[in-house]
């Protein structure tokens, strides 16, 4: 089998703790999938990185995890995401800098790799719509994940999911229960469309919604929230590894949760060599 994410591999910058670590929706993902999936099987990214130091944080990530790769170099910087968090371990994004993934679209090699993905995840936000435009224009042989996060910013809201229904099988999204409506409205077009929709909700746990009935999962408890950044990664890499072999609604929606709770529990969605109190954890 093989797995690809296209798009954001970047470095998260955490302000408060003066630290610089491999991040972005697509290598979290593509990390939590490759420790989850077995070594037969292929997992990959297609991105662009920048010509800046950042981009080689990204780069020893990858090798260090065993990661294939489909990297395109271009002239500027590499993604950025600057981070805060509160005292309860909830993330803060201060700013993003989608750096050279503004203009980055798929050409003859990416959508070469695309097309030979057993299972595709891409991502959309504000910044990236053209590249997420370009990814979904590619075609592929198998499951087509979709993380739509909270759809702020980009244009047409959750019209935008309606637009490329027909190019994705399973939809993710980062909403909170207060977002019912949108919920409702998401439900009616996934038994609409046939699609699998499916929704977390924090310490709320999750929906998956497409059947006749809301599939629910409760959040699992965890001792302490370090950081919830990558929680939703951790969520999608868990969900789809058992979904991706069983088709099982309920069972995927537990995997994913479990593999959320553990991502919480430490900086970032998965472990990284210089973590705060430990040497090489600052910037300078």
């Amino acid at each position: 089998m093989r797995i690809t994410a296209v798009g954001d591999c970047g470095v998260d910058r955490y302000l408060n703790l003066r630290w610089d670590r491999p991040g972005g929706i697509s290598l979290n993902f593509a990390v939590c999938a490759r420790r989850l999936h077995p070594a037969s099987d292929s997992v990959g990214v297609v991105t662009a990185l920048g010509s800046d130091p950042e981009a080689e944080v990204v780069r020893r990530a990858i090798a260090a995890f065993g990661l294939e790769a489909c990297l395109t170099t271009l002239p500027g910087a590499t993604s950025l995401q600057c981070i805060d968090r509160e005292p309860s371990g909830e993330k803060v994004f201060v700013r993003y800098e989608p750096g050279v993934l503004a203009d980055y679209r798929m050409g003859p090699r990416e959508r070469e790799v695309i097309a030979d993905s057993d299972v595709l995840m891409a991502a959309v936000y504000s910044q990236v719509e053209g590249l997420f435009a370009s990814v979904m224009g590619c075609p592929s042989r198998g499951l087509r994940a979709v993380d739509f996060g909270d759809l702020a910013g980009v244009t047409g809201g959750v019209g935008l999911v309606e637009r490329y229904s027909e190019r994705f099988d399973v939809g993710f999204f980062g909403l909170t229960v207060a977002d019912g409506d949108r919920i409702d409205w998401l439900e009616r077009l996934a038994r609409r469309s046939g699609r699998l929709l499916v929704v977390t909700l924090g310490a709320e746990g999750s929906l998956a919604l497409g059947s006749e009935q809301r599939t629910a999962c409760p959040a699992v408890p965890v001792p302490r929230i370090a950081d919830t950044t990558g929680a939703g990664d951790s969520f999608a890499a868990g969900f789809l590894s058992e979904y991706c072999r069983t088709r099982r609604v309920p069972d995927s929606l537990r995997c994913g949760a479990e593999k959320a709770a553990h991502s919480i529990q430490q900086v970032g969605a998965f472990p990284w060599p210089g973590e705060p109190g430990t040497r090489g954890a600052e910037r300078g």
